[in-house]
């Protein structure tokens, strides 16, 4: 327990500190970009508290959209087999509250993390009174962790995963976090590399299971065909031309899908559409798109009186349709050093999928598709090209390999049910 006092002084000191400086940064950068900066510091707000019920509470913490994705399928699952609770939802980003909303809705209360200094967590904590804090793939907020404990509750690590650059930097503060994960009642894991790390970062082996991986139960969207069909008659896109879909794209990587189009447009005539990763660059983005010498609209604009050649996906949450109309589909986060994305949701639309080299926090499901030879590695434009040619020129074989991502997909669900019964088995057991 001193032990643990100490850490803890030594972990809110150097908070402290460097909140100094991050406040400030943190207020000034969210009002530029329009984000949300009151949420942060008042999360507790006079509709979140009117959704409060007498029910127990289980809190559910998710970062971001992926997060938020994953804990949606946790939450169905809850709902089923412990349907005596109330979840509380909190994600950190604008983007998975977002999500968390058009997801999740007015079914519960959803509301920002609590910033993990104590004043703010302790607050938190006190007046939902959670039974259970269940933190989705590996976050670990110390005094979240810290003070569920303290107020009796228990305490999950879900979906967990631990990438080998995370790995790393956790080894650095091994000790602190040892302390940290030694309070956690129970880490479901990835995968057997995952549950070594986490075991070798200090959590208690006994309370570490390989539960498989969440992401895969998600709710995927079908499209009726007059949906598309629709789509396409909005734009005065012509059914025959197939569409070239880059989905989250990063700064870096817009430049080199323009340069692929651009290439593949001297073979045979193709539509774009460009979903960057964040929507909020939707004007950096349609500034590039303007110096490209190609005709393009907005998604937000709802409509066209031409046949642009691109369409800038500037709303949020339609990239499952954005799938389900392409042809060809790269995902971003990959051309650049940032780790890559959610690659099932494309493959799930019977859609080879093609990315860049940098996927290691998408390690499991790149060897997943390549297994089943659904999905294909790039290294620059020049590549995306080849590889868009390679694909499509045996229709027969395209096919396969779409139909073969779909059902790699959907033949490895099952952690969320399995995931949740043992939550279940925690929280009823009093253990």
């Amino acid at each position: 327990m001193a032990r643990q006092s100490v850490s803890y002084l030594l972990y809110n000191g150097l908070l402290i500190l460097a909140g100094i400086f991050f406040w400030p940064y943190f207020i000034i950068r969210n009002i530029i970009l329009k984000r949300p900066v009151l949420p942060y510091f008042h999360n507790m707000t006079p509709d979140f508290l009117r959704k409060l019920g007498p029910q127990p509470v289980i809190w559910v913490q998710a970062v971001s959209v992926g997060e938020t994705v994953v804990a949606n399928c946790i939450v169905n699952q809850i709902r089923k087999i412990l349907p005596e609770y109330q979840v509380v939802f909190t994600t950190t980003t604008p983007t998975g509250q977002a999500m968390a909303q058009k997801l999740l809705g007015d079914t519960l209360p959803i509301t920002y993390f609590p910033f993990d200094f104590p004043f703010f967590s302790r607050r938190f904590v006190k007046r939902i009174k959670p039974r259970l804090f269940i933190m989705v793939e590996t976050e670990i907020w110390p005094n979240a962790i810290r003070y569920c404990r303290k107020a009796g509750a228990k305490i999950a690590m879900v979906n967990g995963r631990i990438s080998n650059r995370s790995y790393g930097r956790y080894l650095k503060v091994a000790p602190f976090l040892k302390t940290v994960l030694g309070q956690l009642d129970l880490l479901a894991m990835q995968s057997a590399e995952d549950a070594n790390r986490i075991g070798t970062l200090g959590a208690p082996l006994e309370k570490i299971v390989v539960a498989g991986n969440a992401k895969f139960d998600q709710d995927y969207p079908t499209f009726h065909p007059d949906k598309l069909a629709a789509f396409l008659e909005q734009y005065h896109w012509k059914p025959e031309i197939p569409i070239f879909t880059a989905a989250s794209t990063h700064p870096g990587e817009e430049e080199q899908v323009l340069q692929a189009y651009r290439e593949l447009l001297k073979e045979r005539p193709y539509y774009l559409i460009l979903a960057p990763r964040h929507p909020d660059r939707a004007e950096a983005v349609s500034g590039l798109l303007k110096t490209s010498g190609f005709s393009f609209t907005r998604r937000t604009a709802q409509s066209s009186d031409e046949s642009p050649q691109i369409l800038l996906l500037d709303t949020f949450g339609e990239l499952s349709l954005a799938y389900a109309l392409a042809e060809v589909i790269f995902v971003g986060g990959s051309l650049v050093d940032i780790g890559g994305h959610n690659i099932l949701e494309a493959a799930v639309q019977a859609k080879p999928v093609i990315y860049g080299p940098y996927m290691h926090a998408q390690q499991e499901m790149k060897e997943l598709l390549e297994a089943f030879d659904a999905g294909f590695t790039v290294n620059d434009a020049d590549g995306l090209v080849q590889a868009i040619k390679e694909l499509t020129a045996d229709r027969a074989l395209y096919r396969r390999r779409a139909l073969a991502g779909r059902q790699a997909v959907l033949s490895n669900q099952g952690a969320a049910e399995k995931t949740v019964r043992l939550l279940a088995d925690l929280v009823r057991s009093g253990s």
